[in-house]
C-alpha cells in the first residue's frame, strides 16, 4: 500500500532538503520581511545553519518594525538597513545597470536584496522567491478561476525561473556574494505543483499550505500574517514615487531620466 499524501509534510521536508543542502554549518543573510515566506526560511535555516536577518527599508517602514519583532519572536540575530533617498536613487541606477531594465516594479523589488549583498558579512545570501508563485501568494490569484489560477501560477513560475531567479544572481554575484532560492529547488517546486490549486488558495486565504508548513514549525500568529509586496512593506517604492512627482514626470521617465544622467559622462 502507497504511502498517504501528506501535501503540508511533503512541502517541509523538500523545503528541508533545499535549505540544508545550503547552508549546513554556514554562516548566511537571510533576506528578511518578518512576513510568511521569510520566517519558514529562517525557522528552517536555524536548524542547520547559523542565519542572520536582514530586512531594508526607509526609517519608520513597516517591514523594519514588523521584522525586528518578528526577528526577537524567533530570537534570532536581525540587521535592520535603513535607506534614505540618496541611496534609493544610487541604487536605481545600479540595479537598472546589472539587470538591464527600467521597470519600476522590479527595480524597487531587487533594491533591498542591492542593500544587503552590500553591507552582509556573510558570502551566501538567502532569498524567499518563489513562495507567492508556487503557493499563490498573489492577490490577482483570488480574482482568478481555479484552471486560470493554475495556467497563472505556472506562467508566473516559468517567468520567474528564466529571469528573476537570474537578476538576483547577478546583484549578488556583483557585490562577490552568492545566494540560493530554497522554494525555486526542484523538489520543492514538484511538491508544490503536485497539490491541487484550490488547496493554496483555500476559502480565499493565500498561501494556504505553506501557512499550514508555518504552524508545523510552531510560528504560531506568523502563519496567519500577511504581508505587504516587498517594494511597498519597504517603503523604496513610495520613496521612488515621491521623486518622481518632485520632477512631475512619471515613474518609469524619471527612472530612465535619472539612469541616463547618473550614465553620462
Amino acid at each position: 500500500m502507497g504511502r498517504r499524501m501528506d501535501p503540508t509534510q511533503d512541502v517541509l521536508d523538500a523545503l528541508i532538503l533545499a535549505v540544508k543542502g545550503q547552508v549546513e554549518d554556514n554562516r548566511l543573510a537571510l533576506l528578511f520581511s518578518g512576513g510568511l515566506d521569510s520566517s519558514v526560511l529562517a525557522a528552517v535555516a536555524a536548524e542547520f545553519g547559523n542565519p542572520t536577518l536582514y530586512t531594508v527599508g526607509v526609517e519608520g517602514s513597516h517591514d523594519l518594525s514588523v521584522a525586528e519583532d518578528t526577528a526577537a519572536s524567533l530570537d534570532m540575530p536581525w540587521v535592520g538597513l535603513v535607506m534614505d533617498e540618496t541611496e534609493i536613487m544610487s541604487s536605481i541606477v545600479l540595479v537598472s545597470r546589472l539587470i538591464s531594465t527600467s521597470n519600476p516594479i522590479t527595480i524597487s523589488f531587487e533594491i533591498p536584496l542591492l542593500r544587503v549583498s552590500e553591507n552582509a558579512g556573510e558570502g551566501l545570501l538567502m532569498s524567499g522567491q518563489g513562495a507567492d508563485e508556487l503557493f499563490g501568494g498573489y492577490a490577482r490569484y483570488l480574482k482568478m478561476s481555479m484552471s486560470e489560477l493554475r495556467e497563472g501560477m505556472n506562467r508566473d513560475l516559468r517567468s520567474l525561473l528564466e529571469d528573476g531567479a537570474r537578476n538576483e544572481r547577478h546583484i549578488a554575484e556583483y557585490h562577490g556574494k552568492r545566494i540560493c532560492h530554497p522554494f525555486l529547488h526542484p523538489r520543492v517546486i514538484d511538491a508544490a505543483c503536485a497539490i491541487p490549486v484550490d488547496e493554496h488558495v483555500r476559502n480565499g486565504v493565500r498561501k494556504a499550505v505553506l501557512r499550514d508548513v508555518a504552524l508545523c514549525l510552531n510560528l504560531g500568529e506568523i502563519a496567519a500574517r500577511e504581508k505587504k509586496a516587498a517594494q511597498y512593506g519597504s517603503g523604496i517604492m513610495k520613496a521612488m514615487k515621491a521623486a518622481a512627482r518632485r520632477e512631475r514626470m512619471t515613474l518609469a521617465t524619471f527612472i530612465e531620466d535619472l539612469v541616463r544622467r547618473r550614465e553620462s559622462p
